[in-house]
């Protein structure tokens, strides 16, 4: 029996919460006002998540969202997060194996406003069923979108246009 990309960041999100230091789901959601139930579906991956959950579980639990999207990469920022780093590790063998071969280029600080709307922007195309591209292939081209728009010394607007435009010439195939 395979795991799906629900499953697998389902239980990334489980071993966030219990990292940020929430016992129970119960608890979590009763603090940030959202449905348990809800919650509780996300967390067991029997209801997927859009790009925007990931964006404001990644900052509730202070993780980071390339990590909880793909379980690559290291989980936070920084090493003030050694003892919650510890619980994801603890947490993290019953996750599916992820090797990364490579440093993370995410251990620096993300603009998470800036990745949100990336995300937002590419959600129609995460539903494209004519897209001959993976989940997990869109999410890496929404951290290259995100890896050359954060290094533009640009107004936000003209950012949005080039997210706007990378988007559209990946639903035309280039």
């Amino acid at each position: 029996m395979s795991i799906t990309l629900t499953e697998d960041i389902a239980k990334r999100l489980r071993a966030a919460r219990k990292a940020a230091g929430f016992k129970a789901a119960k608890d979590f959601a009763n603090q940030y006002s959202i449905p348990l139930s809800t919650y509780s579906q996300h967390e067991t991956g029997k209801r997927s998540i859009n790009a925007e959950l990931i964006i404001n579980y990644s900052s509730y639990f202070q993780i980071n969202p390339y990590w909880l999207l793909t379980g690559n990469g290291e989980p936070f920022f920084g090493d003030e997060m050694k003892d919650r780093k510890a619980i994801i590790e603890r947490e993290n063998f019953s996750i599916s194996p992820k090797i990364n071969q490579q440093q993370n280029k995410y251990n620096h600080q993300i603009d998470l406003a800036l990745l949100k709307k990336i995300l937002l922007a590419a959600e129609p195309l995460f539903e494209d069923k004519s897209l001959q591209l993976s989940y997990p292939g869109l999410i890496d081209h929404c951290f290259e979108i995100y890896d050359t728009v954060s290094t533009l010394a640009a107004e936000m607007e003209e950012k949005e246009k080039i997210i706007q435009l990378t988007l559209s010439s990946i639903r035309r195939g280039g």
